[in-house]
Parts: C-alpha cells; sequence; structure tokens
C-alpha cells in the first residue's frame, strides 16, 4: 500500500523525503544478541542505492552480509549517505549472509518511510534445491509524518524471525520488495543464532564438571577437618 501522498509534484517530494529520517526506529533487542554465538548486523547510512556491489553494516559483531537493491532509478537521499529512495519503480531488496556454522535463529526488522514493503513478499532463500521459508510479520512501530499541504504517510518498523534449527543451513539470502515506487528504506538490523560446534558444547560440559567437582572437593575437605 502506498501511503506516502506527494503534493506539489515529484520534486517536491524528492526534496521533501530527502530530508526525512527517522528518529528512533523501535528495533527490538532478540533475546539471544549478545550470547555466544549471536552474530548482528546493523544498516542506517547507505551508499550504494543499485546494483550488485551492496552495502555492508554500519555496525557488527562478527556478522557477513550484505544487502543489494536492485530495482533502477534509486538514488541516496542526503548526500553520500542516507536513506535508499526510488521514485521510478518499486525496490527489490536482497539480503545476502553466510556463517560457517549453521544458523538456529534468524531476526530481520525494517524501518521504511512512506510507501511500505510488500509483506507478502518477503522469503528466506536456502539450499541448492531452492528452499524458501516466508515468515509472519510483526508490526513494531507506525508513526504519521508531514501533512499541512506536504508529503505524508508513515514511519513503519517490522520484524520477521525464522527457526532454521532443522535444517542445518549456513547460508541464505533474505528477498523483499517495496509494495509500489517511493519506498525510501529508512533502517535494517538482521540477528542470527548459531549452532554451537560440538566441540564447543564438550568445553561447556567439561567446564560444568570442574565446577562440580570443585565444589565437592570444597565440601568434602571442609567437613573432613
Amino acid at each position: 500500500m502506498n501511503v506516502l501522498t506527494l503534493l506539489g509534484g515529484g520534486l517536491l517530494g524528492l526534496g521533501v523525503l530527502g530530508s526525512l529520517h527517522a528518529g528512533t526506529n523501535n528495533f527490538y533487542v532478540p533475546t539471544f544478541r549478545g550470547e555466544p554465538g549471536a552474530q548482528a548486523g546493523y544498516w542506517e547510512d547507505f551508499t550504494i542505492p543499485f546494483g550488485s556491489i551492496g552495502n555492508l553494516p554500519n555496525f557488527g559483531t562478527g556478522i557477513n552480509a550484505m544487502l543489494t537493491q536492485t530495482a533502477p532509478g534509486a538514488i541516496i537521499t542526503g548526500g553520500a549517505a542516507g536513506n535508499i529512495y526510488n521514485m521510478q519503480n518499486a525496490s527489490a531488496f536482497t539480503v545476502n549472509y553466510s556463517s560457517s556454522l549453521p544458523v538456529r535463529t534468524v531476526v530481520l526488522q525494517t524501518r521504511t518511510i512512506g510507501t511500505e514493503l510488500a509483506y507478502d513478499s518477503i522469503r528466506l532463500n536456502y539450499g541448492f534445491e531452492g528452499g524458501s521459508l516466508p515468515a509472519d510479520r510483526v508490526e513494531l512501530d507506525r508513526s504519521p509524518f508531514g501533512g499541512g499541504g506536504g508529503p505524508q504517510g508513515f514511519f513503519v518498523s517490522s520484524a520477521w524471525e525464522w527457526d532454521l534449527s532443522s535444517l542445518n543451513v549456513g547460508t541464505f539470502s533474505i528477498t523483499f520488495n517495496a509494495a509500489e515506487p517511493s519506498l525510501s528504506f529508512d533502517a535494517m538490523t538482521l540477528d542470527t543464532q548459531l549452532v554451537p560446534e560440538p566441540s564447543t558444547w564438550a568445553l561447556l560440559g567439561m567446564g560444568g564438571f570442574a565446577v562440580l567437582f570443585a565444589s565437592r572437593y570444597r565440601r568434602h575437605h571442609t567437613t573432613g577437618r
């Protein structure tokens, strides 16, 4: 659904949209973020509006991921770094991710301005046989902007989550599209939780055994005096 009303022509709308940037994304923190095996990437200042080169995260913790937008006509608003805005065409996004370990959980969050995403278009794609998974969308925030003779619409934050624990997947892509032209893509986060290597579980088990043994040893020698 295109909830952006461009009044006074496309150039006016483009100029105003170039100055719009969400003050807060209202993204949530997944419960596993910060734990061993958790990775996170945060995109807010994009530099590549179109093509295969793509945008790496502005901030991240050990994540190997890139966002690309493949519909022609897109620009970066606000100068060298800003939002990806496409007045001519409906934007098409791909997030490529790779890890040497299988992924257990994936959480994607996006922030858009004006035109919204085609929410039924989002898919997580994996494997050589073309596996593809949809996900239920959770709306995190919807804040109005504009009016008074200028562009008006909504800042919208959304989240999706996938459980990949049964798939043994370490590489995947997430694809999604704008519902119509004039979407301004403001921000995105990608969180993944990896399945630990067997050696990691062994070390954790040994650590727990060592703690238990030390506790019993101290208790035995304390009561034996």
